[in-house]
């Protein structure tokens, strides 16, 4: 990540280049308009915005859908967003957040699973703009996928 910054004469100058490494499953959240002293929350609140990679693992054959229940329970626990769930019935990592999004594939295959309709296929740099809908991302392989996302929280509920 590159900062660059204004001296105290308003010219442009580099601040600081820090490597940004990126681990499938992990968020890397990269700028956020609030503090955030305890923690990046998964979404941000009302008038607040938050910019983070994120990386979907290639897709494992070896894990029942037993085993991937347990893990997406195990996600929306750790993240502390039950509330987020959605009607799972095609992907127990349905989820909708109050936020308004941007996001964009950068590298890899992901299907983008909604409520109706076939799984959308996206490609790299697909850009996805969603407000507080239900959605799943599904890595369809064979790599990790790299997502990049702008969200804006918004008020709960209104569409």
């Amino acid at each position: 990540m590159i900062d660059v910054g204004m001296d105290g004469a308003r010219r442009s100058r580099l601040e600081n280049i820090e490597t940004v490494d990126l681990v499938p499953g992990q968020d890397r959240e990269i700028w956020q308009s609030f503090e955030a002293d305890a923690g990046v929350p998964f979404y941000p609140g009302p008038g607040e915005s938050l910019f983070r990679f994120f990386i979907l693992p290639p897709p494992d054959d070896a894990l029942s859908l037993e085993d991937v229940h347990a893990i997406a329970d195990q996600f929306f626990q750790q993240n502390g967003i039950e509330h987020c769930r959605g009607e799972a019935s095609r992907n127990p990592f349905m989820h909708a957040t109050p936020t308004a999004d941007c996001v964009m594939l950068l590298s890899g295959h992901v299907q983008l699973l909604l409520d109706h309709g076939a799984p959308v296929d996206l490609r790299p740099f697909d850009v996805i703009r969603q407000r507080e809908t239900n959605h799943s991302w599904v890595n369809v392989g064979p790599g990790p996928a790299v997502l990049i996302t702008l969200m804006h929280g918004v008020p709960a509920g209104v569409v």
